[in-house]
């Protein structure tokens, strides 16, 4: 009989000794005595954070008794967290750490390749077997020959970046492009401010007009929203621009619903109507910003009749938006991923953050734009501790984005020609666009894919090997953010179940058996953590690696009111905002629509949309939890009733989404939150869930973006017909 250390907690053991409380899974931790009644139990209680990619990264506390967990709740020391897990996470130890499904053991495959049929080894025949292979490669072709493949599957700076980097830099392996998300909105940001860290979180309270712009922080920013009730509370208007109606949407006072991709028209539209209403704020313009002549010749072209017919929108929505949003004050617009995915995903963020220049939004505490705050973090950490050592800092191996996967892997002209694909901290065959292409590189005989995992995802049925990795209750690991101001650090609060090891010892011990001896590929986790610390920044005073252990998440040392440009101070070349820039092409954001082929555009008449409409799982995370797909419901369209009766179809039928990358099947649900000629089905569901063994990706461009090489996946048309 295994032990319980191998098998973990079921399903039906765990809810029958947890309780369910308000901030997260409250477990009675009665001290417990053996059973011969003479020694007492250990009991101890470590803190920990989110793994997930999410601007939230809230910190929660763990308690166990003789290595099992007992309690796991949300930290109240926290106050961006407030004692409350996102609806993904109050069961996490259940979903993940203890789940029957678990992968514990390395696994080496035994059928065909996507079958999902594997044997059990050791350890030490994987990391042999594996170590051969890739030796084998670089010796043959060169470590360009190895790709490796990993995103926000797991945050963590140990185990998602610190000894992976160094080990694929160290042998030379091809460079990835992480760009799929974050990338594009971040190179348009800082094309106009220099700097992507505008308005805090917590100060959107202080807000009397927000926007929140292409974002659903009801579902996708939990955290935030309490702050947005607060201060829709104190007299605040919330505006949703979005070209779906999001649960956000719903419960804002006005939402506008652009046609997708068009926010770039609509913003140089209201920067339009601002001048040539006299609403901008010229003081703050001559003082703080370049370019504002070129800005009024350049938005003529956007007047609201031109934007009009771009976006799908009234003038009179146009124009009233520009006057509502200049004669507000503070005013702030809330911008995160969601219209970056775009062809014109990089421009619709840079015009999108010169208006609150053009209106000196930025001179009011909460007013101005709030984006990321990672910058924050990347000021004040030892960055040394995680960064790649001087000897690898700047390879010279190629890079391949990660949005052009599929065409990469069969690419027969590519010299040399991925032989290897390490996945880990990412599931590719459901997350990456044109999941047609990606699948067939899969299934090549000649290619070999090792992955790095919790459970048999679509890409590990892929997998030649596949290695137990922990789950974030079991290893050590610090958290920076990309949405919030909390430090976190992440303590195991039990040991690894059953044979499973942090993804950095994986290539500690690839790393061995290959023979390297350098001391950076073998550097410990605890003491990563603790260097990453060891700072002497302001931000950092009064963090330590004690006091996070002690405490769990620690907001940085701000200043108590931050306001970056109240008196300009952008991170430009020149310090100022950049409303024109010569040495950007374009100079200046602009519209430029997609253009389609005749055929495709009568093929393909319907825009799709595919968003992170789900609840209960993030991307493809917790999409194999019974309870949580009981939850969420079978994937459906959403598509507009006059769509929907010029095909014949009704509410509930089965319809094929159609294009000349492939096929999905799914429930038809007629909906009035998308417009005529626009359908949308949600993003993260696993191939196996749909009929025919294809997701929304099936269906999914990898066209890049206009700046920053990210993916413009909603850029997609398709067609639709009933089963």
């Amino acid at each position: 009989m295994k032990s319980k250390r191998d098998r973990g907690i079921d399903r039906r053991e765990f809810l029958e000794i947890s309780g369910k409380a308000g901030i997260g899974i409250g477990l009675s931790a009665v001290p417990l005595l053996t059973s011969s009644c003479t020694e007492v139990s250990t009991t101890k209680t470590v803190h920990g954070a989110c793994y997930h990619d999410c601007p939230d990264r809230c910190s929660w506390k763990v308690t166990t008794v003789d290595d099992e967990v007992t309690a796991f709740q949300a930290s109240e020391d926290n106050p961006y967290t407030a004692g409350k897990l996102c609806d993904k996470m109050v069961d996490f130890p259940n979903d993940v750490t203890f789940h029957p499904d678990r992968i514990l053991t390395p696994l080496k495959r035994v059928g065909g390749k996507g079958q999902g049929s594997f044997e059990k080894i050791s350890w030490e025949q994987a990391i042999r077997e594996v170590a051969f292979k890739l030796q084998s490669i670089i010796d043959q072709k060169g470590g360009e020959a190895i790709l490796p493949y990993s995103f926000g599957g797991n945050q963590g700076m140990v185990q998602g970046d610190a000894i992976p980097n160094r080990f694929f830099a160290h042998i030379g392996a091809s460079q990835l492009e992480r760009t799929i998300c974050g990338s594009a909105a971040v190179a348009g940001v800082l094309a106009t401010n220099g700097q992507t860290t505008g308005v805090l979180p917590e100060d959107i309270v202080h807000s009397r007009y927000i926007v929140l712009w292409g974002t659903n922080p009801m579902l996708s920013n939990q955290h935030l929203w309490p702050f947005i009730q607060k201060a829709k509370n104190q007299g605040a208007k919330i505006v949703v621009v979005d070209p779906f109606k999001s649960l956000t949407a719903s419960e804002a006072d006005w939402h506008i619903q652009p046609n997708p991709g068009t926010d770039t028209a609509l913003a140089l539209g209201l920067m339009h109507v601002i001048l040539a209403e006299g609403l901008q704020d010229q003081d703050y313009i001559d003082r703080y910003t370049l370019g504002v002549d070129q800005l009024k010749e350049h938005v003529q072209k956007f007047d609201p009749e031109s934007v009009a017919r771009i976006t799908g929108l009234e003038p009179e929505t146009i124009i009233e938006f520009a006057k509502a949003y200049a004669q507000s004050t503070p005013s702030l617009i809330r911008v995160l991923i969601g219209m970056e995915h775009q062809a014109n995903g990089a421009s619709a963020f840079r015009a999108v953050a010169m208006l609150p220049a053009l209106t000196g939004a930025w001179r009011h505490f909460g007013g101005g734009l709030m984006h990321m705050t990672y910058e924050l973090f990347g000021a004040s950490l030892n960055w040394e501790s995680i960064s790649l050592p001087q000897v690898l800092a700047n390879p010279q191996t190629r890079s391949i984005n990660m949005i052009e996967l599929g065409k990469a892997l069969n690419d027969e002209a590519l010299n040399p020609g991925i032989d290897a694909l390490f996945v880990f901290n990412s599931n590719p065959a459901v997350t990456t666009p044109n999941q047609s292409a990606v699948l067939r590189g899969l299934q090549k005989k000649d290619l070999l894919t090792v992955v790095s995992e919790h459970f048999l995802t679509d890409t590990a049925r892929y997998a030649d090997y596949i290695f137990p990795a922990t789950t974030v209750l079991e290893n050590w690991d610090i958290l920076d953010s990309w949405g919030s101001t909390y430090i976190n650090i992440n303590e195991p609060a039990i040991a690894p179940l059953g044979a499973s090891k942090p993804n950095s010892e994986l290539f500690r011990l690839l790393a061995g058996e290959m023979g390297f001896t350098e001391s950076y590929l073998f550097e410990s986790d605890i003491d990563i953590v603790k260097k990453t610390l060891q700072s002497d920044h302001e931000y950092l005073k009064g963090i330590t690696f004690e006091s996070l252990r002690e405490s769990g998440g620690q907001r940085l040392n701000l200043p108590e009111k931050w306001m970056p440009h109240a008196e300009g101070n952008f991170k430009t070349t020149s310090g100022k905002c950049h409303f024109y820039d010569a040495g950007i092409q374009p100079s200046l954001p602009t519209y430029i629509p997609v253009t389609y082929g005749k055929k495709d555009q009568e093929e393909y008449p319907l825009h799709l949309l595919t968003i992170k409409t789900p609840r209960y799982f993030l991307n493809s995370s917790h999409a194999n939890v019974d309870h949580i797909l009981e939850k969420e419901g079978k994937p459906y369209l959403e598509i507009h009733p006059s769509d929907a009766a010029a095909r014949n179809i009704a509410d509930g039928h089965e319809v094929k989404v159609f294009n000349q990358r492939g096929s999905v099947y799914l429930a038809a649900r007629l909906s009035q939150k998308v417009t005529r000629g626009v359908v949308c089905m949600p993003q993260g569901y696993w191939l196996s869930q749909f009929r025919g063994g294809s997701s929304a990706n099936a269906l999914t461009t990898d066209l890049l973006t206009d700046m920053g090489r990210g993916g413009a996946i909603q850029e997609t048309k398709v067609e639709i017909t009933k089963v």
